[in-house]
């Protein structure tokens, strides 16, 4: 007997074969699908194709796992998990340090946003 094992879709019990996702309803809903994509600008495209780059992904996956203290909660006497990579120099504003671990640092989420938020406000201030 092949195992089996409920259809991924929301709520439905219906038993597939393991190596299947969706019972026969729901399948054809999958199949249907359009996956509407949003468009960038070129500097918007480049950024995005960066953070899904591997070479990107492996050097923040080993930055976490060698620096796992927030640094600013660090700072501040408490220690928290980092949750996210960060550019202390944001790779829109320097390229050339994108994969430069010395322009790296590890944030907590709180951090990370409100440096994110400040970052954006001075970029908006500029004429």
């Amino acid at each position: 007997m092949k195992p089996v094992k409920q259809c991924n879709h929301a709520g439905c019990r219906e038993l597939v074969p393991f190596n299947e996702r969706y019972c026969s309803k729901h399948k054809q809903t999958y199949n249907k699908q359009v996956y509407y994509t949003r468009t960038y600008d070129s500097n918007e495209s480049k950024m995005q194709q960066f953070y899904h780059s591997a070479a990107w992904r492996r050097l923040s996956r080993r930055f976490l796992e060698n620096n796992p203290v927030c640094v600013k909660c660090y700072e501040d006497g408490v220690i928290r998990k980092a949750d996210v990579v960060d550019h202390v120099q944001e790779v829109k504003d320097n390229w050339s340090r994108r994969l430069d671990e010395s322009n790296l640092q590890a944030l907590c989420n709180v951090h990370h946003n409100a440096k994110t938020r400040n970052e954006r406000k001075k970029r908006e201030q500029k004429p």
